[in-house]
């Protein structure tokens, strides 16, 4: 055989050593590798408990934790039975604690053994807290009786609130109407609608020409009457019983003879009686 075959072939052959050498080497630290992090993963504890209150009853979302740890796997709540299990912990000594809205805090110290849950229950009293009251003011100007209740600030015209409504305890809106100076209602049967009409437009206006314009929440309600809706879906009723008096918001060509603005509680009260 030629000398160059046979070097080649010595060639080959430690190639084909060094990479089975390479190949073990790569297998032995994978396996060390492998070992050391089901290790690290098996070196480690828990402890678990029961929390309970004064009376001996299990208390619920009580907040268990190690006492200085950051970490949020080192943070658990107690279950409806006031039962809990923290794990992941270290070996070693290790203090908890135990907090809940209402009680005092506690602490306890526990030794963490590898695979293994230790004990640590708690018992909490009671400590109730006083939280500093929150004044909420209500801007009266603004949402559905803004409108209201800055026309009522000015002084101008008439103004049934909420609060004068409960007081007549009347039973329709032209029967409560009649309170009201300056405002006449026409009396008609039982259960028919009340016409109402303003005593300034009368004595200057024919009658039966002058009609008061009627609003519902803002908008207008041609052909209606008062007595379609019911004082106790009611809010609130403006008045205004002369040209001099109507706001802006309800100043029309047909408006010199009054109008009457209903506010109602809800969006299903300003439905019609049928």
């Amino acid at each position: 055989m030629p000398r160059s075959t046979v070097a080649w072939n010595a060639h080959r052959a430690g190639l084909s050593v060094i990479r089975a050498l390479l190949r073990n080497r790569m297998f032995l630290a994978l396996t060390v590798a492998s070992s050391s992090v089901a290790g690290a993963q098996e070196r480690t504890g828990s402890v678990g408990g029961v929390v309970r209150d004064s009376a001996g009853a299990p208390i619920r979302q009580v907040v268990i934790g190690v006492v200085g740890s950051t970490n949020v796997s080192h943070h658990t709540a107690s279950n409806d039975s006031g039962v809990f299990r923290l794990g992941g912990l270290g070996a070693g000594p290790v203090r908890l604690y135990a907090r809940r809205i209402g009680f005092a805090p506690e602490t306890s110290s526990v030794t963490i053994a590898l695979e293994s849950t230790g004990r640590a229950n708690f018992v909490l009293y009671a400590n109730p807290v006083e939280l500093s009251a929150t004044v909420t003011q209500v801007d009266a100007t603004r949402g559905k009786m803004g409108p209201f209740n800055r026309r009522k600030a000015r002084g101008v015209g008439s103004f049934i609130t909420r609060a004068e409504i409960e007081k007549r305890q009347t039973g329709t809106i032209s029967e409560l109407l009649r309170y009201l100076p300056g405002v006449g209602v026409t009396q008609k049967m039982a259960g028919e609608p009340q016409p109402v009409h303003m005593q300034r437009s009368i004595n200057s206006t024919v009658q039966g020409a002058c009609a008061v314009q009627l609003y519902v929440d803002g908008h207008p309600y041609p052909n209606g009457s008062v007595d379609d809706f019911s004082p106790i879906a009611m809010e609130g009723i403006e008045v205004y019983r002369s040209a001099s008096e109507i706001p802006a918001d309800f100043r029309t060509r047909d408006a010199t003879c009054g109008v009457i603005a209903l506010w109602t509680r809800d969006p299903e009260a300003a439905r019609r009686r049928p």
